[in-house]
C-alpha cells in the first residue's frame, strides 16, 4: 500500500475513518444517506476541503483520505480545475474511483487503518486524533502550521473498536475542538479556519 502522499510543509491532511461504510459503488445518486451507507458524510467532508471552507489556506495544501471498511483507502487533493460542486457530482467522483475509473486528483489503494498510519508516520509531521476528551487544539504550538499536520475524524457514530485500538497502540495524541459534537465537515472546516488564523498572526508578528 503507498498512498502519493505530499511531502512537502505547510500540509493540511484529514483522514475520515469509515468502518461502517463498504467500499462498493451501489449506492444511489439521489439517495445518498440511506443507499450509500453515510457516504454523504465523505461528499460534506470533500465539499469542505475543496470548496467552501478555505479561504487563505491554498486548497493544493489539502488532502484527505478516507478509509471504507477498513479496507480501501481513497486519497484525494485540490481537483487541478474546479471541484466538483455539490453531494452528487463528489458521489460521482468517489463512485467512478471504486470502480477503477479515480479522476487525477484521486488515487486508490487496498488499506486498512493501521495502513494509513503507519504510512503517515513515516511520512513524518505530526498525527492527531479529533476527539473532545483532548488537548484543546489552540494550545498546540502556534509554529504548527508550519508542518505537515493529519488529523484523524471518527464517522457520525464515531470511532468504533479496531480505531480506537489503533489510536491506544500507536500513542496518537487526541485534539479537541471543545465539548461537543460536531459533523466531520464542519471540524475540517474549524480546523482549517484556525491554521488560518495561525497563518495570518505569523504574518503579522503576533504570538
Amino acid at each position: 500500500m503507498v498512498l502519493q502522499m505530499t511531502k512537502k510543509q505547510g500540509i493540511l491532511r484529514f483522514i475520515q475513518l469509515m468502518p461502517r461504510t463498504p467500499p462498493a459503488t451501489r449506492f444511489i445518486l439521489k439517495d445518498l444517506p440511506g443507499s450509500g451507507r453515510r457516504i454523504d458524510i465523505l461528499c460534506r467532508d470533500l465539499a469542505a476541503c475543496f470548496d467552501w471552507a478555505p479561504t487563505i489556506w491554498p486548497r493544493e495544501r489539502i488532502e484527505l483520505v478516507a478509509i471504507l471498511g477498513d479496507t480501501k483507502a481513497l486519497h484525494f487533493t485540490a481537483p487541478p480545475d474546479s471541484p466538483p460542486i455539490g453531494e452528487v457530482a463528489w458521489a460521482k467522483a468517489i463512485k467512478d474511483s471504486l470502480d477503477g475509473r479515480p479522476p487525477p486528483f484521486v488515487s486508490v489503494e487496498n488499506a486498512s487503518v493501521r495502513d494509513v498510519v503507519a504510512q503517515i508516520r513515516r511520512h513524518g509531521g505530526h498525527l492527531w486524533v479529533l476527539d473532545e476528551g483532548g488537548r484543546d487544539l489552540t494550545e498546540i504550538d502556534s509554529g504548527i502550521h508550519k508542518a505537515e499536520n493529519s488529523f484523524m475524524l471518527g464517522d457520525h457514530m464515531g470511532f468504533d473498536s479496531q480505531a480506537r485500538r489503533v489510536i491506544g497502540e500507536m500513542h496518537i495524541p487526541a485534539i479537541s475542538l471543545g465539548p461537543r459534537s460536531y459533523l466531520s465537515s464542519h471540524c475540517i472546516a474549524m480546523v482549517i479556519s484556525h491554521f488560518e488564523r495561525m497563518t495570518h498572526n505569523a504574518r503579522r508578528g503576533v504570538v
